[in-house]
């Protein structure tokens, strides 16, 4: 067992925990704590306060996290501070829970509300570790499980479990769990969740180690199907999610790639707007990035598709893009990759002025722009090879 004294809330070094009657009892819980035992690093830590109740964040005015939680935040150091609660089902959703807050509300009964014995864990201010569902013995073994059978009256866990196995290498589902989510599933609850959750949760996955994980799962479980109106999901963008080195690619980006087949309207994700605009682009680009592949070996034509790439995609426009799109839309082909990189930047320094100044007439600037690009990659490209 590691030693867990960097995990324990300090009433000696904390000028609020300092306040707080010995009557409360302090325990920092959830990510930070599996974090810690995986040997992972983590940012902040969350306290659970055991035998407070709101009149206590009411006299020292802390800050509030939503309106629906018993979460506050610490007035010096922003970590979230929560009252030990139970819940009770209520309606639908993972809104819809009625929360039971008071100084009698064991650690045990708030930690067994959580949705993984993973994430079900506590250490007190003495260092103690507290694991009452076995959260550790999961941990050896890479097993997701889930508390209690409660979880399937929260559809957000089904997408959280998702993204958990995008973070977590070499974990798996527990059989008893991935039933749950099956039974979530078939009764529909996912589309009870709203869109703006469902992207954060997707968002963190697609962002993650291994998010091919998070695909296949929610391809496997049948929440796939219920978010994007599709049961398949394209054998070329599993390989780009196999082999995606998510450092080299903006999350949005990620995200057209994966998205870019279906249809934005009709998915149950509220896209970021820089999300729909990649996803634009790479369909606006589509044909031409086909036809350049096909083609590569026609040397005639090649100069045309390499500038029909760049027009379709506006790149000419958005140059930022550049690296992002060339990484996304030539993943099976990084040789492409690299030649279609320097002709661009080699398009890019030449100075456009005398060509418009040239022309008044704002198609034939266009046509003009065109084919003086076209000329200069042509020269371009022989040097290259050349050279």
């Amino acid at each position: 067992m590691k030693n867990l004294q960097g995990l324990c809330p300090s009433r000696e070094d904390d000028s609020f925990f300092k306040r707080l009657p010995d009557s409360i009892r302090i325990y920092c819980v959830g990510g930070a704590v599996r974090d810690f035992l995986l040997g992972k690093n983590f940012t902040d830590k969350d306290f659970l306060l055991v035998g407070a109740d709101l009149e206590h964040f009411k006299k020292y005015r802390l800050k509030a996290v939503g309106k629906n939680f018993p979460v506050f935040l610490h007035p010096e150091t922003n970590e979230e501070l929560a009252l030990a609660r139970r819940e009770k089902k209520h309606g639908i959703g993972y809104k819809g829970f009625i929360f039971f807050t008071g100084k009698d509300i064991s650690l045990e009964e708030d930690l067994k509300r959580r949705d993984l014995t993973i994430n079900a864990m506590a250490v007190d201010e003495l260092g103690n570790l507290h694991d009452p569902f076995q959260g550790m013995k999961d941990l050896s073994c890479k097993s997701l499980k889930h508390v209690h059978t409660a979880f399937v009256e929260d559809p957000l866990r089904l997408i959280r479990l998702g993204r958990f196995l995008s973070q977590l290498n070499g974990f798996s589902v527990h059989d008893s769990t991935y039933k749950l989510c099956r039974q979530m599933v078939k009764e529909g609850e996912i589309l009870t969740l709203s869109k703006e959750r469902i992207w954060v949760e997707l968002a963190k996955g697609l962002k993650a180690q291994k998010p091919i994980n998070m695909v296949n799962f929610l391809l496997d479980c049948g929440a796939w199907e219920q978010i994007t109106g599709s049961s398949e999901f394209d054998k070329k963008l599993c390989g780009f999610l196999k082999n995606l080195e998510v450092s080299k690619v903006s999350l949005e980006w990620i995200a057209a790639a994966v998205f870019q087949n279906f249809k934005v309207r009709n998915i149950h994700c509220k896209f970021p707007k820089a999300v729909v605009n990649a996803i634009t682009v790479l369909n606006k680009s589509r044909i031409s990035r086909k036809k350049y592949i096909d083609k590569f070996s026609n040397q005639k034509s090649q100069c045309d598709l390499i500038l029909d790439i760049f027009e379709t995609a506006s790149l000419f426009r958005n140059p930022e893009n550049l690296d992002d799109f060339l990484y996304v839309s030539f993943f099976n082909h990084p040789e492409h990759k690299t030649l279609l990189t320097d002709c661009f930047k080699f398009l890019s320094k030449d100075s456009l002025k005398p060509v418009i100044d040239c022309n008044q007439i704002r198609q034939a600037i266009k046509s003009e722009i065109r084919d003086y690009r076209l000329k200069r990659l042509k020269e371009f490209l022989i040097t290259r090879i050349v050279s």
